[in-house]
């Protein structure tokens, strides 16, 4: 049996096209893994060659955006970490990164050129989109290519997991199209990213109407494209990307000194569409749990800074 509003949610054509452009960023990932292992794994041994090896693994520790080194090594990579980083002055996320492997492990090189959140993230395949689209803009290891075009796939990304209600409307995920195919235009040197641009048209272009009958095929989640593609499961696309922008909401709530409206708003419009949507609602309760307890706790600070 269904439950209560499930099949209206996934033929909401705004809810759908919220999930089509994120099955198109998974798609973009996937194209880039290879290519960014890679081309950070060449940048790793091009720093490596200018910086002595530790003698023994250190004692460094990295948090949030501080990072003190405590040895000579770390020092060194550190300075040269920041000389190819297109954001020095800004907002470093130090605390991805786990400083005593920097010698050996070229993933962990990288993460310092990615957004907060990374810290658990052992290699390519186990980073968002959001990761490597961030790492390619900050890394001046990534000489060439229009970056421009990288930065407006960022933002659309950004939009989508901002859209507290889930929904995005056709003309949005037209432009989102024109931009992710502008991105794989720029990037057509990146083996296999030419193939992943027509599969990323393909979902585009498909109407992902989910009949009743099939409800209950695949954990309760079928979704089918049309007659010439295959049956497409979306439960793993819709709690993956759900679960993404809870982390992202929170990450955010955790950096602010002060909660705006928009803030609240947000919150609120979540809780209310997953209170709508039993079977969502049981997944993700202990998380909307942990940001409850994180908004409150940023009021009782405003109540004992007497902010009231």
């Amino acid at each position: 049996m269904a439950h209560a509003g499930l099949l209206l949610r996934l033929n909401c054509q705004e809810y759908k096209n919220w999930m089509k452009a994120g099955q198109c960023l998974l798609l973009l990932k996937d194209s880039l893994q290879e290519f960014i292992a890679s081309e950070m794994s060449a940048f790793h041994k091009h720093l490596s060659n200018r910086i002595p090896p530790p003698r023994a693994r250190c004692q460094c520790r990295a948090r949030g955006r501080q990072f003190n080194p405590g040895c000579l090594v770390c020092a060194e990579w550190k300075k040269h970490i920041l000389e190819h980083h297109t954001n020095r002055n800004g907002e470093i996320h130090w605390g991805n990164c786990d400083p005593s492997l920097w010698s050996g492990h070229y993933w962990e090189v990288a993460k310092a050129y990615m957004p907060r959140g990374c810290t658990d993230k052992k290699r390519p395949e186990a980073c968002d989109a959001s990761a490597l689209l961030n790492l390619i803009t900050t890394c001046d290891h990534f000489r060439g290519p229009d970056l421009s075009k990288v930065r407006e796939v960022i933002k659309c990304r950004n939009d989508l997991m901002h859209s507290s209600d889930m929904k995005v409307s056709s003309a949005w995920l037209r432009q989102f199209g024109n931009k992710i195919q502008n991105f794989v235009s720029e990037f057509r040197h990146v083996p296999g990213i030419k193939e992943e641009g027509s599969k990323i048209q393909e979902v585009l272009q498909s109407d992902w109407a989910v009949l009743e009958q099939n409800l209950d095929t695949y954990d309760g989640f079928t979704l089918e494209c049309d007659a010439a593609n295959p049956v497409f499961p979306i439960c793993d696309l819709e709690l993956l990307m759900i679960d993404e922008m809870l982390q992202e909401l929170y990450y955010q709530l955790e950096e602010e000194d002060t909660l705006s409206e928009k803030d609240l708003d947000n919150f609120q419009t979540m809780q209310n569409f997953l209170s709508e949507h039993k079977d969502l609602q049981s997944v993700f309760q202990s998380k909307m749990d942990k940001l409850a307890l994180l908004l409150k706790n940023h009021a009782e600070l405003k109540v004992g800074l007497g902010q009231e």
